[in-house]
């Protein structure tokens, strides 16, 4: 494919989200009743989750993790390139493995799936993850994007071998964002 879209055509500067202020308080205030310490941000570009946890949560330990390593440089706290061997109380995900990376909706499903296993590995207490909804997906949007159906969540989720505490449909029309409780 000559036209095939890599990491950098969607996510084309480290500050690049597209999410604004009011969208980030949406998001991640889903967080608010959940009991944590220690926070892991996959996917964490220049590291917005941890701007909404000084004001929302404060005295939690936050560490980010991306690919992108000129993201992490816009970041105050320890970052990683790969997931850290440790152990966190809550591992999030929003917003990684969305788009669809080389035009191939298959291989990008499957990184997330391998994604959320490892993750599931060093969550000590919850996952929470977002995935586009199919069904949001309209024109040029549904070739950029990995969608996913309610039941393609639930089964996701199922194979991974983690639970559902909630999944949230409101907060953003276009994703579902999928709060698993680990065991």
């Amino acid at each position: 494919m000559g036209n095939s879209r890599d990491l950098n055509y969607f996510y084309p500067t480290p500050e690049s989200t597209g999410y604004n202020e009011q969208q980030y308080k949406n998001r991640f205030g889903i967080l608010s009743p959940l009991e944590f310490s220690s926070v892991l941000d996959v996917g964490s570009g220049s590291c917005n989750l941890l701007k909404w946890l000084q004001i929302n949560k404060t005295g939690v330990t936050y560490e980010a993790m991306d690919i992108r390593e000129d993201a992490l440089a816009l970041c105050p706290c320890k970052t990683h390139t790969k997931l850290p061997k440790k152990k966190f109380d809550l591992v999030c995900l929003y917003g990684t493995v969305t788009y669809n990376i080389g035009e191939d909706k298959a291989k990008n499903k499957q990184l997330l799936f391998d994604l959320l296993t490892n993750c599931k590995k060093i969550a000590k207490k919850w996952l929470v993850f977002t995935v586009m909804k199919e069904e949001g997906l309209m024109g040029l949007a549904k070739l950029q994007l990995v969608g996913y159906t309610r039941t393609q969540v639930e089964e996701l989720v199922s194979s991974v071998g983690l639970t559902i505490d909630t999944v949230h449909t409101g907060v953003d029309l276009a994703e579902y964002i999928v709060v698993c409780k680990m065991s």
